[in-house]
């Protein structure tokens, strides 16, 4: 088990399948637009044809920001497949410099394995030690900035929620 935890590809394919979702989305949005527009050619319409426009073009409106919404937050979910790849790909070559150094990483611990290394030397026990600091500084940093660009990832999708929650509120009324 690698010491960053993800699926890039799965994070992948869900950007991809909301970012066509998203141009679906527009061309479906397109087509109710041509249709208000047209309907609001139409000399003197009732009121409950102005009514029924007034609601179709809060419909595009919504369309349009949960299209936008889509495609961004599919653009910032890719982005962070891109990221995520390049984290586990990195964390996969410390752990081998671990493992060539006579390590192991576990739970995000760099540590010695467990048992008899060789002989007993202060000199080689002192490298050892300074490797795996510095293995485990590595490590830190790695986990550090990937949960940065979690962080950076969540936020994206928090304020597309209350974007689409103002769009749905604004659609009840």
């Amino acid at each position: 088990m690698s010491a960053v935890a993800g699926d890039a590809a799965s994070c992948s394919r869900v950007g991809g399948s909301l970012r066509r979702l998203a141009a679906s989305l527009r061309t479906e949005a397109r087509a109710v637009d041509a249709v208000v527009a047209q309907a609001r050619e139409e000399p003197r319409p009732g009121a409950v044809v102005v009514r029924s426009l007034r609601r179709a073009g809060r419909l595009g409106d919504a369309a349009a920001a949960a299209a936008h919404e889509l495609d961004r937050v599919g653009s910032v979910l890719q982005d962070h497949a891109a990221d995520l790849a390049e984290a586990v790909a990195d964390a996969r070559r410390l752990e081998a410099r671990a493992e060539a150094a006579g390590l192991r990483v576990v739970d995000g611990v760099v540590a010695p394995v467990w048992g008899v290394s060789g002989l007993a030397d202060v000199a080689a026990t002192a490298d050892r030690e300074q490797v795996r600091a510095e293995l485990q500084r590595e490590l830190d940093q790695l986990r550090h900035v990937l949960a940065a660009r979690r962080q950076r990832l969540a936020s994206a999708v928090t304020a597309s929620t209350d974007v689409l929650a103002g769009h749905a509120d604004g659609l009840r009324r």
